[in-house]
């Protein structure tokens, strides 16, 4: 996913990109196309990308260990500034391109958004009720006949003393 952008002008322009996922290295769980969706905001110093993505994943539940599809989708800005030379930023959303550069490479930008956007926590929906922790079960499609007792282990030096102290 490139953008020659010598060959427009100053002000903005809509680009779409469509790629199988297997060209950004992106993992096993991601399939389909990487549908990406930018404008480009070219002034005389610098170019500012605004870009959606959107890529197709199989995960596993966290909670309740089920298979499930989903989309995950990026919003990112990104700022190419123009520069005599090369310089090495620390900054996530900032990029400095030399003046004889013609050509932006959208490619590794977009797979560190979309990497970034794999949620921590995977869930099947925002309400999963995970499994049973004494029986197994998938609480989200059978209810069990198990007792729960929650305790709370940070009183338990306590009742230890009390204990004691009463016996």
């Amino acid at each position: 996913m490139k953008i020659k952008y010598t060959n427009f002008t100053e002000g903005v322009h809509d680009f779409d990109f469509q790629e199988p996922v297997e060209k950004f290295n992106l993992g096993k769980e991601f399939f389909g196309n990487l549908n990406l969706n930018c404008k480009m905001d070219k002034s005389l110093h610098q170019i500012v990308l605004n870009c959606n993505s959107e890529v197709k994943a199989h995960f596993t539940c966290d909670r309740c260990s089920e298979d499930f599809d989903t989309v995950i989708n990026t919003q990112y800005l990104m700022t190419y500034m123009f520069s005599r030379e090369l310089r090495e930023t620390d900054e996530l959303n900032l990029r400095y391109i030399t003046l004889d550069t013609d050509t932006l490479d959208l490619d590794e930008d977009a797979k560190e958004f979309i990497l970034i956007s794999k949620p921590m926590k995977i869930v099947c929906k925002d309400d999963c009720k995970g499994l049973c922790p004494k029986c197994g079960k998938n609480l989200n499609i059978e209810k069990c006949n198990c007792s729960i007792e929650i305790i709370n282990d940070v009183w338990a030096p306590l009742e230890k003393l009390r204990n004691k102290l009463n016996n």
